[in-house]
């Protein structure tokens, strides 16, 4: 994320709430497009399955008996200003006469904390109250709805927490355009249920830079030997066709797998890592948009197994990685030390995998791979 006067991007909402709780965080996910699912980011979203289908037009509802005007509610609205340098979706708009209160969703319990809500959370609420005073409406307070709690909480839009979103504002701008990944956090609670720390590493990263913190012996004190991190077990498997004239569809939740009119196979897309086609089968529009949005790739060979070509999703936003990817690959020593380690890796793996199911002993697959036999073969 690189600003200019000719390029300028403003900072969303909901970037907001993930720079107040973890500045890298924010960096990864919005200057380097990273992304990873875990049980609370696929909770939140079940959650705002209702909040995030958007009206073409506000619902408007009857108020209370007794009430003078009636109230609007409105799902999913976007609020953008060039002034402000800010964007949001506000879950749910409650606009009575000219005065706007954004309700905001999550999906945990309400903190028993004074304020009534978490710091990111208050901060991005605010933000949503300064783009609708910024389009003329009177907003000062926002409700945040925690669904484990089933409570609204009221958040007060004060000086001090306006000054603060302002300031959280300019700082995470600021850090989008130095083009520079901020430290990770040190020995925080927030880590280990954090859906991207193993894109992060944040106890790695520390560890690594050992040298740079023994100039702050304070921040030194607090590293300490990295946690353990457990890589999740992924469940899904390659789906492969064989079956010429074969053709494949949707139905519900489903890759349903048809020769001419009749059902051959079927399997749960939530079981699916890729899917592979050989020699003449077709794919639905329907289903190949659904692999595109599960971010499942489909692979092309011919009936006899040699590939010919892949279809996927979008590219990664990274460009950094793509920018540092090229640099490596235009220098033949470090694009050469890469591919001893990409073959020596896979002659590992091959070795290990004849050891496992050899029968009986093995003694001719336990020679050591080096580097140099490596550097021959390449």
């Amino acid at each position: 994320m690189f600003e200019t006067e000719e390029t300028f991007e403003p900072v969303p909402a909901r970037m907001l709430n993930e720079f107040t709780y973890c500045p890298r965080l924010a960096y990864l996910e919005w200057v380097q497009g990273e992304w990873a699912d875990n049980p609370d980011t696929l909770d939140g979203e079940f959650v705002h399955r209702n909040a995030d289908r958007p009206d073409h037009q506000p619902i408007a509802t009857p108020d209370a008996e007794g009430a003078e005007e009636e109230k609007l509610h409105a799902r999913s609205v976007r609020l953008e200003s060039a002034t402000l340098g800010l964007v949001a979706i506000v879950d749910i708009l409650e606009v009575e006469g000219d005065v706007a209160t954004p309700v905001d969703y999550k999906k945990g319990h309400a903190p028993d904390i004074p304020e009534g809500a978490w710091e990111p959370e208050r901060v991005q609420v605010c933000a949503q109250a300064l783009l609708l005073r910024e389009a003329g409406f009177t907003c000062n307070e926002g409700v945040i709805w925690y669904a484990a709690s089933r409570r609204r909480v009221r958040v007060e839009f004060d000086e001090t927490l306006v000054m603060r979103t302002q300031d959280l504002i300019a700082g995470c701008r600021a850090m989008a355009s130095s083009g520079r990944m901020p430290l990770p956090l040190v020995d925080s609670p927030k880590c280990p249920r954090c859906s991207l720390v193993g894109i992060c590493l944040p106890d790695e990263t520390h560890l690594l830079l050992q040298e740079t913190l023994a100039a702050d012996p304070e921040l030194a004190k607090a590293v300490r030997e990295p946690r353990q991190l457990l890589a999740p077990r992924t469940e899904k498997i390659p789906l492969h066709i064989v079956e010429p004239g074969a053709r494949l569809g949707k139905r519900a939740d489903r890759i349903i797998v048809e020769l001419k009119t009749e059902k051959i196979a079927e399997a749960r897309l939530k079981d699916i890592s890729q899917v592979c086609l050989y020699g003449p089968v077709q794919v639905s529009t329907q289903m190949m948009s659904e692999l595109f949005d599960r971010d499942i790739p489909v692979c092309y060979f011919s009936t006899g197994g040699w590939f010919r070509g892949i279809a996927h999703s979008l590219p990664h936003k990274n460009i950094e990685l793509r920018i540092r990817q090229h640099r490596i690959a235009d220098d033949p020593a470090k694009a050469l030390a890469l591919a001893q380690q990409f073959v020596a890796g896979k002659i590992r793996n091959c070795r290990t995998l004849l050891r496992r199911n050899a029968e009986g002993d093995a003694p001719e697959l336990g020679i050591s791979i080096s580097h140099d036999v490596v550097a021959a073969r390449c």
